[in-house]
């Protein structure tokens, strides 16, 4: 890992903590298989977090649901969620 510091960074550098790389090589190794050399450590991801009595095989088929279908041809239409109905009612800002 090496941080960077990017245009306009160089204002108050002297006031930044220096970078600080974790020791453990379990760690290390576990960040790096995650790591992207242009982005880092961004990524998103959904946790739960409850029991160990959740139902996983059912969280997965009802996030497995959520899922666009891609079509047959293999081409999707990046777009076509535009085209889905709104569920929701439509927001209307009251004046103050």
């Amino acid at each position: 890992m090496e941080v960077v510091p990017r245009a306009g960074d160089q204002e108050g550098a002297d006031d930044r903590p220096e970078p600080h790389e974790p020791e453990d090589e379990q760690l290390v190794s576990r960040i790096n298989k995650t790591w992207h050399k242009l982005w880092g450590d961004r990524r998103q991801e959904i946790v739960f977090i409850g029991t160990r009595d959740m139902d996983r095989a059912a969280m997965i088929a009802e996030l497995d649901a959520c899922l666009m279908q891609v079509p047959e041809s293999g081409s999707f239409d990046t777009g076509a969620w535009s085209k889905l109905p709104d569920p929701f009612p439509a927001w209307v800002r009251e004046a103050a």
